[in-house]
C-alpha cells in the first residue's frame, strides 16, 4: 500500500486454503507495517500458470521465486 505500492507474493490455488497458510508466513509477514492487501481474480484453469508467470515477470514479488515455466498471458494490472 502507500505511496509505492509493491507485489509481496504472486501465486494461485484455492484462495481460502492460500490465504490461511500466507497468514503466517514469516517471509510475507516482513512487510506487514507496510500493511498488506490482497486481490485475486477468476482464471481458466488453462490460463493461469500463464498469467501467474505474467504477473511474477511484471511485479517482481517480494516472496516466491519458483514459477511455471511457461510463455506468460498477458493481463490488466492494478498499478
Amino acid at each position: 500500500g502507500g505511496p509505492n505500492p509493491a507485489a509481496v507474493r504472486v501465486g494461485q490455488g484455492v484462495i481460502r486454503e492460500r490465504l490461511t497458510a500466507h497468514r503466517n508466513d514469516s517471509d510475507i509477514l516482513a512487510y506487514r507495517s507496510h500493511g498488506l492487501y490482497v486481490t485475486w481474480a477468476k482464471v481458466s484453469a488453462s490460463q493461469r500458470d500463464g498469467v501467474e508467470r505474467y504477473l511474477a515477470e511484471r511485479l517482481n514479488p517480494k516472496v516466491g521465486i519458483s514459477f511455471p515455466d511457461v510463455v506468460p498471458i498477458p493481463v490488466n494490472l492494478l498499478w
